[in-house]
Formats: structure tokens, sequence, C-alpha cells
């Protein structure tokens, strides 16, 4: 069990590596498309539509993958003051909170796959293209947050799976103290 562990431990590690160096060159890419573009509107007064176009794509490509990457390192829009004061010097509501937050959000996660799914075959059987640059095909983005989605479900299992055994050694430890 310790071996299949390592490796699994390994695979998310490139996983999350992967994920960080694709959105930080995702990040400087959409960074130097949108400086280009300001360049050549005011600077040059020259617009070349193209960079708007892909300048978008790529900012909307990155976003969706920055989610899965948030998710992995437990970034998420949760009101930490409210958890704070609700769970404070309480490690077993704490962790009941934790875990309760994540079921919630795989569960609403596993309600929004099967549209996504459905978003992502049409996609694929019916590709859409750009108005501006004709050959350039669009579909990817609906399959993308497809893919994205699942790989946020991967990271709150994982996460899930972690907060699960700390509450449950946080139960354990609460139940010893109370037996002294």
């Amino acid at each position: 069990m310790v071996r299949h562990e390592g490796l699994w431990n390994q695979i998310q590690g490139v996983i999350k590596s992967a994920e960080m160096v694709i959105c930080g060159v995702g990040l400087l890419l959409t960074t130097l498309l949108i400086f280009a573009q300001v360049l050549n509107r005011y600077l040059f007064h020259f617009e070349i539509m193209i960079f708007n176009d892909l300048a978008l794509y790529t900012f909307v490509f990155f976003m969706l993958l920055a989610a899965a990457y948030t998710t992995w390192n437990e970034g998420h829009v949760a009101v930490d003051m409210f958890r704070e004061w609700l769970v404070e010097g309480r490690p077993i509501a704490a962790a009941v909170y934790r875990v309760s937050l994540r079921l919630l959000s795989i569960f609403i996660l596993c309600l929004l796959l099967p549209v996504a799914y459905k978003f992502m075959q049409r996609a694929i059987e019916y590709p859409e293209y750009g108005t501006l640059v004709r050959w350039f095909n669009t579909s990817w983005l609906q399959i993308l947050v497809f893919w994205s989605l699942l790989l946020v479900l991967l990271h709150l299992l994982v996460i899930g799976r972690r907060d699960i055994g700390q509450l449950i050694q946080a139960i354990r430890t609460g139940s010893r103290k109370e037996e002294r």
C-alpha cells in the first residue's frame, strides 16, 4: 500500500507542478499580448485585431486552469473571518467544517460535471469558429471547461480525503482527552 501512495503522491506532484508552470506561462503570455496590443493601439496607432482575440483566448484558457491550481492550494472564496469565529479553539468543529465544505463542493461539482460534459460533447461534434480569424476553432474553450472541472474534482477528492483523516484524528484525540 505504501508503494502505491508514494506513486500517487508523485503523480499529484507532477499534476500540480504542470498546472503551476502552465498558469505561469499563461500569465506571462497574456501580459505580453495585452502589452503588444496597447503599444500597437496607442503608440503606433495600428491595431492588430488578432492580438485582442489571442489575449482573450489565452486569458480564458489559463484562467480555467488556474481554477484547478487554486483548488489544489485550497484557495476559495469562503468567508474566512466567519469560519474562524465559528470554530475558533475547537479543532473538531474546524475539522467538521472543512470536511463539510469539501463534501458540499464535491456535490455541487458533481452536479455541474454532466452539464459541462454535454457542452464538451457538443463542442467536439459541432465546432465553432472565430469571427475575425475564420479558421480558429473556439470550441476548445468548452472542452477546457470540462477538463478544468475534472481537475478541480480530483483536487477536491484528494483534499477531502486528507480532511476526513484529520477529522478522524481530531475525534480520536478529543475522545482520549475526555477519558482522562
